[in-house]
């Protein structure tokens, strides 16, 4: 065969699959389209951030931190604009400081069913799978000439599932471009179905741009809280749920389990009936692999909420039922959530020798003592930080106005900071 002769072979062999990739990109093209202009038209647009409708009388959801600000209080009402062009004041129900949730609805006399979105189920993303994220980065959106605002769309993929990022206890990754701005906004799958609310992203050297790496709260996380928070929750707060007097090793057990390294005496843990040396091997219905993986699920449980944990105890298979108290985490933006409790202004990374700082929320006793961005702290009053838990235990201990002493690795420089915590509002 000539050498022309096997080219044409070639060419017209390779044909019918490039025409095939070629309507695939235009089928994906066509449902990415069609899904973007539902999606726009049940987006909401707030001030510095993005919302979405999840039910045709007006409820929608924003992130904790779009709503509250860096002052850390949600207005009982708010301005917020829709696709249309039209503007409405919504009244703040309830919202979640932990979980960055808040749930507002639209105030109307109009007769109006809004467009809105349908709850997906979380649990059943795939790595890989295509999603939607919709947001307003960089407040870019304004009224066109037909008077109507288009939110940003961009799409991408589920990077990674059941992430531990402090707050954010089982996030989805994803690299669908997610900007300041998009905080608030809705992940949806390619049929529109909503999986997350986009919240966070990673940072590195202070940029806070897209880095690929972006943040959502998962839904059926929210649903898990969702019908209290219709209902005001307590004074139009939410709280998170823990089992308090059951210390979890830092490390990892070759994902067998979390091991139970400790049970205070007399504890709503020991009242239950966990003992020392019980390996966790599933919550509900999810599996347990780590110490994280367990803190990850109970923390997208309100508390108050009954869950059956899962032990093995030597070759004994135990499980054991317990209803979760009140979490005493920090919020979003690194408050306490105890009113009245000290105050560091911090979010915390666990790392292999400290804690690395991921935000410093701005006039904060943090930032007034010289803490930046990507500082690893790696002592605490002279202590070891194993995790961040060794430092946020410390700041739950104390009161405003007492000192902390920080030994802080920055590039090659290891300094002493001393930080005056505050108090939360």
């Amino acid at each position: 065969m000539t050498r022309s002769l096997l080219a044409t072979a070639v060419a017209l062999s390779l044909a019918p699959s490039a025409a095939a990739a070629q309507d695939d990109y235009a089928a994906l093209q066509k449902r990415v389209q069609e899904t973007a202009r539902k999606l726009t038209d049940a987006f909401v647009f707030l001030g510095g951030g993005s919302g979405v409708l999840i039910s045709a009388d007006g409820w929608f959801l924003t992130n904790h931190h779009v709503i509250a600000g860096l002052g850390g209080k949600a207005p009982d009402k708010t301005r917020i604009t829709l696709a249309d062009g039209k503007g409405y004041s919504a009244k703040m129900v309830c919202t979640d400081a932990v979980g960055d949730i808040a749930l507002l609805k639209i105030e109307t006399e109009e007769a109006r069913e809004f467009n809105h979105v349908e709850f997906g189920d979380s649990d059943k993303l795939e790595c890989g799978q295509y999603v939607i994220a919709v947001g307003n980065p960089f407040n870019l959106a304004g009224p066109t000439a037909n008077r109507r605002w288009y939110p940003s769309v961009s799409l991408g993929i589920v990077s990674a599932l059941h992430r531990y990022q402090q707050q954010y206890s089982d996030c989805i990754q994803t690299d669908a471009a997610v900007n300041p701005g998009n905080s608030g906004g809705p992940l949806v799958t390619l049929d529109g179905k909503l999986i997350g609310i986009n919240g966070r992203i990673a940072t590195r050297y202070g940029n806070r741009v897209n880095s690929g790496v972006g943040y959502a709260i998962p839904s059926n996380q929210i649903k898990n809280f969702l019908e209290e928070m219709k209902r005001g929750g307590i004074d139009g707060k939410i709280y998170h749920g823990m089992v308090k007097g059951l210390d979890i090793a830092g490390s990892h057990q070759d994902g067998r389990g979390a091991l139970v390294s400790g049970v205070r005496q007399s504890s709503p843990a020991a009242r239950a009936g966990f003992k020392e040396g019980d390996l966790i091997v599933g919550v509900n219905q999810y599996a347990i692999t780590s110490g994280y993986r367990f803190l990850g699920v109970v923390g997208t449980y309100p508390m108050e909420r009954e869950i059956a944990i899962k032990v093995k105890r030597g070759e004994e298979s135990v499980e054991i039922k317990v209803r979760l108290d009140r979490s005493e985490g920090v919020d979003i933006m690194g408050r306490p959530t105890r009113p009245g409790g000290a105050y560091l202004g911090v979010i915390l990374e666990d790392k292999a020798d400290g804690a690395e700082v991921t935000h410093v929320a701005p006039d904060s006793p943090a930032e007034k003592a010289g803490l930046q961005l990507a500082d690893l702290i790696v002592k605490v009053d002279g202590a070891k930080v194993l995790t961040r838990e060794t430092i946020l235990e410390r700041v739950r201990l104390r009161k405003s106005g007492d000192h902390l002493k920080l030994t802080v690795k920055r590039g090659d420089e290891e300094l002493e900071l001393d930080v005056t915590l505050g108090k939360k509002d």
